[in-house]
């Protein structure tokens, strides 16, 4: 296995003491990491976080260095579990549909989705192709086999949307992100905050293919909620 749980050694109410884990701290890898190090930590990352849903039903929602280590023999160390989302059916299938049409630029598909699960309003009027610009960057780490995740490429995408004379900016300020995928939602950036600050080159395309509901299936098949 590429994860380690610490075993529970005691829990009452709100308390969960769980057994000691020694290994190299995120947050040390970012800092002085070698490029093998930064990868090997990036891959356990990005599968953490897609295949734990399917795997044990619930997503580690607070994704920041300190809650992860490199052990010794080479498995994430995963720490802190006081805020977990329930996801008994995996990440929801939706998600994974929705970023394969903005993969392949399907944009009036893609438009279409997003209304039918409620990511548009009632009475928003928007154009597929301008929907389809703001989310396709978000893909570029599954256009090939390995991404490598920078910081300039996060900023890159944090600058479009956050120019306000851009049309990104506007059509983002149109879109509604429905409550049950919130969370989802803020893990994901927040992990791929990590990924980009260890500097790290993943297989992510794989990982998603193996992991991610929906996203290898016909759109054409999907069954709308």
């Amino acid at each position: 296995p590429d994860i380690f749980v610490p075993a529970v050694v005691s829990h009452s109410g709100k308390i969960l003491i769980t057994e000691w884990v020694e290994g190299t701290p995120l947050s040390a890898i970012i800092a002085s990491g070698t490029a093998e190090e930064r990868d090997a930590a990036g891959a356990k990352m990005a599968l953490l976080h897609f295949s734990a849903p399917a795997r044990s039903g619930l997503l580690h929602a607070d994704p920041h260095p300190g809650n992860f280590m490199l052990l010794a023999d080479g498995r994430l160390g995963v720490l802190d579990f006081g805020a977990c989302a329930r996801l008994p059916g995996g990440i929801p299938r939706p998600l994974g549909v929705m970023t394969r049409l903005a993969l392949d630029g399907r944009s009036a598909e893609l438009l279409d989705l997003l209304q039918r699960e409620h990511f548009i309003r009632p009475g928003t009027t928007l154009e597929a192709r301008d929907v389809l610009d703001y989310l396709s960057p978000f893909t570029d780490p599954l256009r090939t086999e390995w991404f490598h995740f920078t910081r300039r490429w996060l900023q890159k995408q944090a600058g479009r949307l956050g120019d306000t004379r851009g049309q990104d900016f506007r059509t983002g300020r149109s879109l509604n992100l429905p409550p049950q995928f919130l969370l989802i939602h803020r893990v994901t950036a927040g992990a791929t905050g990590i990924l980009c600050q260890l500097d790290a080159n993943v297989a992510l395309r794989a990982i998603v293919d193996r992991w991610q509901p929906g996203f290898t299936e016909a759109p054409e098949d999907y069954q709308y909620s």
